[in-house]
């Protein structure tokens, strides 16, 4: 049975919807009261009191051909500033973002899996030193991004397949004893999507998967409905693609990761040509006509294809995001034969949108976002 909200917390929730259309960009005080069900009495008092905080601006005026002319709202980039920290098996990035999602600082240092975390904390917190006293403005939090699956609540890994010395190491209590200030940690692909429904226009308003197909294999998921969004994370690189298959990691036997993750399609390719060490080599030979890159390629979209129709036949995406080491020649690669699959084979027969991250190159933003993310983020 759900919990009935007390006017405290149904008050917070209101200024959190606000601030997240907000954040979309150029709504104005109408659409924001036609959008959440709000009094436009009710929207006026949060947002003046933003715009008193100094956390949004009024923008341009919206021309409409009849009546008053609506003005929409910003956020202002000046308010203050985060650092966003993504740590992957292979390499940290850490960086300074604003509060407009501006990225002023980022510097990135590769890493191995199996090194201690205090070595690697311990680096990157000289790193963030070095950052924070050469930014200047108001301070608001450290937003951590790490594979899963994780516990963000108590802020460690849980059980990371490939990052054994990290489990249960208390990330987020870490950097709150270091740095005296808010701590948010969350699984990447779960971060990464929150951050794309922000700045990524094409999936605004969709309910859709965020899929990054690295040395693992990570998915969140945003579903949209009467003009709200729940976000969550979830292991879909853990669900079975071949019952008879290798054990992985995680206890699991035949999971996607094993078989559809660019570590697994690079371990399979050096099985037929020893000299292709990365996806980038399997993608350009693919390209130029390469029969052992051809091989890779055609696994690669058999197995991602499977998890992928599993994943639509389950949730009514409008959309799959593809970050990652499978993003680069993407379109060229692999987006009509995992187009062709999904529309062949899941239930539903239906086109959907196979899109490229817009935050791809940018590791710090979607850790950022996790200070200024709705749900997080009270002023």
């Amino acid at each position: 049975m759900e919990r009935t909200l007390n006017a405290s917390e149904m008050k917070i929730r209101n200024r959190a919807r606000i601030l997240k259309l907000i954040r979309k960009g150029g709504y104005s005080r109408a659409e924001i009261s036609r959008l959440t069900g709000l009094t436009r009495a009710a929207v006026t008092v949060i947002i003046d009191d933003f715009i008193a905080r100094g956390m949004i601006k009024e923008g341009e005026k919206n021309s409409s051909a009849v009546g008053r002319k609506s003005v929409g709202l910003r956020l202002d980039a000046a308010y203050g500033w985060m650092i966003g920290l993504n740590i992957s098996r292979r390499a940290y990035t850490v960086g300074a973002v604003d509060f407009g999602g501006n990225i002023l600082s980022e510097c990135s240092r590769e890493i191995s899996a199996g090194d201690e975390p205090e070595k690697v904390l311990g680096d990157i917190c000289m790193k963030t030193e070095g950052i924070m006293a050469q930014t200047s403005g108001r301070f608001l939090g450290i937003g951590i991004t790490m594979p899963g699956p994780l516990d963000r609540e108590r802020g460690v890994l849980l059980r990371v397949p490939n990052m054994e010395a990290w489990n249960r190491f208390p990330v987020k209590a870490y950097f709150e004893n270091r740095f005296s200030c808010p701590v948010r940690l969350d699984n990447n692909s779960n971060a990464a999507a929150k951050a794309e429904e922000v700045y990524n226009k094409e999936v605004q308003g969709k309910s859709f998967l965020e899929l990054i197909v690295d040395s693992g294999l990570g998915s969140g998921v945003i579903l949209h409905m009467d003009n709200r969004s729940v976000s969550f994370d979830c292991e879909l690189g853990h669900t079975c693609v071949d019952a008879s298959g290798e054990k992985c990691d995680c206890g699991n036997v035949g999971c996607a990761e094993m078989y559809a993750s660019a570590r697994a399609i690079v371990r399979y390719a050096q099985s037929l040509d020893p000299s292709l060490s990365c996806w980038k080599q399997i993608a350009d030979g693919y390209l130029a006509g390469d029969g052992a890159c051809a091989q890779a390629v055609e696994r690669e979209a058999y197995y991602l294809g499977r998890m992928l129709v599993n994943a639509v036949n389950c949730f009514k995406f409008e959309a799959v995001v593809f970050a990652g080491d499978i993003a680069y020649k993407f379109y060229e690669v692999m987006a009509k034969k995992l187009d062709d699959i999904i529309v062949n084979e899941s239930i539903r027969k239906k086109r959907i949108k196979l899109l490229t991250s817009i935050i791809e190159c940018a590791a710090v933003l979607p850790a950022a976002n996790l200070i200024s993310e709705s749900d997080y983020f009270q002023p």
